[in-house]
């Protein structure tokens, strides 16, 4: 009897301790919240300065996504990628993160449907048809959706584009390229809206930049996400150090000393640098007026100050096998000359480094008359190349005639023979003055005095990109429209990552935060075979029905079985 009676109060005690421990676990689980990422590719994980910026974000964020609906696999994996993403945001950012899924034309009648869609397209959210196909029995079906999204942040709008199609994509490569690219694309929208003084930067004036239509583009960029400012080189006595970065692009006229002492200071003093510069004259402007022109070095007297930051930029051209394909008339028919497309080795098609955040997940850029860039050496100096030739590529030294005659001849392969020729590097480090050693006292003096601050030697850590083409992020301009994008051809509006590249570099050089370490993502979408899942769909669903009832089965038929030699003994 007394053995009795302490078994069941062994039994009630046991059953106490374990009611208190599933309480005590429970209480965790309700205040203590973590997840574990065990996908090869770290899906589900978000970067440092990604989760900073959600945590410290003091209003509201409301994102309306343009997902909702019956979609083909690959869409329906992309929403639930945004839905997986915004849900990590929501840990990380609290009440300050909401978000729904809409269909911005569900019960709509098809007037308004078309307001709707005019109203997205205008904020930049652009529709596309995709073929729903639910299986090979009932054909194919085509629907119209927004793969986008509106974030609102007190009361500010950005659109983000979860689709980002590519030119040489297959469907799939493209899906894949958009979801690595969703942490950033969403994450950028939000520190956009919510910062509250965006960063300072200068278009540089005085050595021929441009001010006409063919950067109205890079403007509008630099205007609706900058403070921009234009800065005269030549009657600016300094260049102020509350500039973010500053832009060089496509200079003509030769820099003189005094003006590179300027470039000098600003860098030593934390400055950031964007150059876009070609050190040869040549432009598809002189083919226009007539059939050759002659190539030559402008001169503009900066090798010395980039040798000294670790590039040289070489007075050369690169031609390339893998080129943009320009209309060249080749004959005529009757009185009408007869216009093909033939590719054109000077309009290189630029492999982006897939191994940098400014570039990863980039399509190419587009090329005109690019030179080469050396590497040298520079203690202290970070050298990165960002965009490069293919592998069958070559220089060409200067002067040249260049002539449209000579590309009617198909390039011959085996002079090709120089792969990866660097067009874009970034430098990164502490940076020497040029003129460190070459300045005596009363120089120093008249540098303080003109520069509210004493002369420097040696900068702390900062960072610039060097681009060997100046027409790199210059737009076209059509007689109809005007300006058009930059990197998109006028004959045949192909775009390339022209515009893209430009935005990376301005947000690498100007981001205190580091968010576009969020580019860095990349993975794979792992989606079913339609004809399999045709194919086995019955041995599938037999499978599935089949296999719980038969474990049931055995564990009934064991259990039974031991119970039995049990009660035996």
């Amino acid at each position: 009897m007394k053995k009795g009676a302490y078994i069941k109060r062994k039994h009630l005690r046991n059953f106490f301790l374990f009611l208190i421990v599933l309480i005590v676990i429970n209480m965790l689980a309700s205040n203590v919240h973590t997840r574990i990422d065990l996908t090869s590719d770290k899906q589900f994980t978000l970067s440092s300065p990604t989760k900073r910026l959600l945590k410290n974000l003091d209003g509201t964020v409301r994102i309306k996504v343009f997902l909702k609906g019956k979609f083909p696999s690959g869409f329906r994996h992309l929403s639930e990628s945004v839905q997986e993403l915004l849900e990590e945001f929501r840990r990380y950012g609290g009440h300050h993160i909401t978000y729904e899924f809409v269909n911005p034309l569900v019960g709509l009648p098809d007037s308004t449907q078309m307001k709707v869609r005019d109203s997205l397209t205008a904020m930049g959210i652009m529709p596309y048809n995709v073929k729903a196909q639910q299986n090979i029995s009932q054909g194919v079906s085509v629907q119209l959706i927004f793969p986008g999204a509106l974030v609102d942040y007190n009361g500010h709008e950005l659109p983000v584009n979860l689709l980002q199609p590519q030119p040489g994509l297959d469907p799939l490569q493209t899906l894949n390229h958009s979801e690595a690219l969703l942490e950033y694309d969403f994450i950028y929208a939000i520190q956009q809206l919510s910062m509250k003084e965006p960063p300072a930067v200068a278009y540089m004036l005085g050595n021929g930049e441009p001010l006409t239509p063919e950067i109205y583009d890079a403007l509008s960029i630099l205007q609706q996400n900058y403070r921009l400012d234009t800065v005269n080189l030549v009657t600016r006595p300094y260049i102020s150090s509350q500039y973010d970065a500053i832009v060089f692009l496509k200079p003509q006229i030769p820099f003189t000393d005094s003006e590179k002492l300027k470039i000098d200071q600003y860098v030593m003093h934390g400055g950031k640098i964007l150059w876009a510069f070609s050190p040869v004259n040549a432009s598809m402007d002189s083919l226009q007026k007539q059939s050759s022109f002659l190539a030559y070095d402008k001169g503009l007297n900066l090798n010395d100050l980039l040798f000294n930051y670790g590039v040289r930029i070489n007075p050369d051209l690169v031609q390339d096998l893998q080129c943009f394909s320009i209309p060249i008339t080749v004959g005529s028919m009757g009185n009408r000359p007869q216009i093909e497309r033939l590719p054109w080795p000077f309009d290189p098609l630029l492999m982006p480094e897939q191994d940098n955040p400014v570039t990863k997940n980039m399509d190419v850029v587009l090329s005109q008359f690019p030179s080469s860039i050396d590497t040298t050496a520079a203690t202290g100096i970070r050298k990165s190349i960002l965009l490069a030739t293919s592998p069958y590529s070559r220089t060409i030294g200067t002067p040249f005639k260049v002539s449209l005659e000579s590309e009617k001849i198909k390039p011959d392969p085996t002079l090709f023979i120089q792969p990866h020729i660097p067009i874009a590097v970034l430098l990164q480090g502490t940076f020497p003055s040029i003129f460190r050693d070459r300045l005596n006292d009363e120089m120093l003096a008249k540098i303080q005095m003109q520069f509210h601050h004493p002369y420097k030697n040696q900068s702390g850590k900062t960072r610039m990109i060097v681009v060997s083409d100046g027409n790199m992020f210059t737009n076209a301009v059509s007689p109809q429209d005007g300006p058009l994008e930059m990197g998109m051809d006028p004959y045949t509006r192909q775009v390339f990552a022209n515009r893209e590249f430009f935005e990376n570099c301005l947000t690498y050089l100007t981001d205190t935060t580091g968010i576009i370490q969020a580019r860095n993502k990349d993975f794979k979408l792992r989606l079913l075979d339609k004809n399999k899942i045709e194919q086995q769909k019955t041995t599938w669903q037999v499978l599935g029905f089949l296999i719980p009832i038969a474990f049931v089965l055995l564990f009934a038929i064991i259990f039974q079985f031991i119970r039995q030699r049990k009660f035996a003994e």
